[in-house]
């Protein structure tokens, strides 16, 4: 039961902390401002914590420390004024609040004490501290802050040179004084020191998360091997592939359907689809090149994929159009879908700054693409070239010879599936 009571108390002391140090920071709150907001208000808490564990101190040595009680029981009701100006969004006024109430408290304190009490030296830590709370776009207070703590430890430094302390303690009482400043300075020194590893290790963490995303967003736009290049400045990406096979896959139907249904339900449709699609090239090791409208494009050979993409290719074909098949949608039931094959030379390479793209220019994508065009609802239809690199693995069906503008006559094939007792793979799709 104590180590649970200890834990709730635990718990309970780290909400409070968090609260506490967001107070001031809002939905609105500019990002660069979080940070240095939290910190602020930390040191507060830090500040507060080690002067009351000096009060038993202070209290054993009234009525000479009465004036320095005072002082630790005012300063952290003036000290509530920062995370009140944070919440009013007066950022560096409550980071100079905290600043020179901060040096008065240390001074005050110091001279009261004496040079044997060593108080003066906490100006160092809080010089640290002012690293700490203030941003780069508050360079000049920052700069003006350590300027006045130089000068006020210069002037108790020479305060102490001619008159000492304004008390006068007995020996034991300074013994015990020293030790009780030089053990709240190290206890603040190592809670600056925690405090700033933890916001280190969280703006980290942060940065390792936000690093991981981009790399998933770009290989989500990039083949891997293309945005390894694109990283190292490699400009321009440019390749000459001298045998690629290349895939155009267009839904018929879609259009009318798309003017049927709801918009939202439109981009549900492909997406479901086009993900299908995605999951279907990876698994051959093929490369998705992009989507135009309800158009889909594949290629094999290039950016690394396989060289064993002839077949790859054909394998990924006869598995999309399975799934258009099996593909269950109560608004879609004359959905279907062409595809096209070709294979051939193609200039792969990276266009645009922003917004960029990998593509495929050249005849084979063309052709790919009239493949396609002129082909039938549910069939795959491929060239004479892709057709005699898989004749060996595929069924096919000839077709008769077809015009295509701008090129010619040209003999096409259709896939019908995997050849019988292959073993690898057997399959026979009409």
């Amino acid at each position: 039961m104590n180590a649970l009571q200890s834990q709730q108390k635990t718990n309970l002391f780290k909400k409070l902390w968090n609260r506490y140090q967001r107070i001031g920071i809002h939905e609105h709150t500019p990002s660069n401002e979080i940070r240095y907001i939290r910190a602020v208000n930390g040191m507060v808490l830090i500040i507060i914590a080690m002067l009351w564990l000096q009060l038993p101190f202070v209290i054993d040595l009234l009525p000479e420390t009465q004036y320095i009680l005072a002082s630790f029981l005012i300063w952290p009701l003036i000290a509530q004024g920062v995370p009140l100006l944070n919440h009013y969004e007066k950022y560096t006024a409550a980071r100079l609040l905290y600043s020179i109430s901060t040096l008065f408290l240390i001074s005050f304190v110091a001279i009261q004490l004496g040079p044997e009490t060593v108080n003066h030296l906490f100006m160092l830590v809080a010089v640290v501290g002012l690293f700490i709370i203030f941003p780069p776009k508050d360079i000049f207070w920052l700069i003006v802050l350590i300027v006045m703590t130089a000068f006020i430890l210069i002037f108790i430094e020479w305060y102490f040179t001619y008159y000492g302390g304004l008390l006068n303690f007995p020996p034991e009482a300074i013994i015990t004084a020293r030790w009780s400043s030089m053990s709240a300075l190290f206890l603040i020194v190592i809670g600056i020191t925690a405090y700033h590893y933890n916001v280190v290790r969280e703006a980290e963490q942060s940065l390792d998360f936000e690093h991981r995303r981009s790399e998933s967003l770009l290989l989500n736009i990039l083949p891997k091997s293309i945005a390894e290049r694109l990283k190292m400045n490699e400009k321009p990406i440019a390749d000459k592939i001298e045998d690629a096979s290349v895939l155009f896959a267009d839904l018929i139907g879609f259009t009318s359907l798309a003017a049927q249904l709801p918009h939202e339900r439109v981009v549900e449709v492909l997406d479901r689809l086009f993900s299908a699609f995605d999951q279907i090239t990876n698994q051959h090791g093929l490369e998705k090149i992009k989507t135009i409208g309800d158009s889909y494009m594949v290629a094999g050979g290039v950016a690394g994929t396989q060289h064993s993409h002839h077949n790859s290719m054909a394998y990924c074909a006869l598995d999309m159009l399975d799934h258009i098949r099996k593909f269950q949608l109560p608004e879609a039931d004359g959905l279907n879908l062409r595809l096209g094959i070709h294979c051939g030379p193609v200039v792969a390479g990276v266009i645009c700054e922003q917004k960029f793209a990998y593509d495929l220019w050249g005849d084979t994508v063309n052709i790919a693409s009239r493949m396609e065009s002129h082909g039938l609802p549910n069939r795959i239809q491929v060239s004479k070239v892709f057709f005699e690199k898989t004749k060996h693995t595929f069924q096919y069906e000839p077709r008769e010879t077809v015009h295509f503008k701008g090129i010619g006559e040209m003999e096409t094939y259709l896939l019908i599936g995997k050849k019988e007792g292959d073993g690898e793979r057997n399959t026979n799709r009409q």
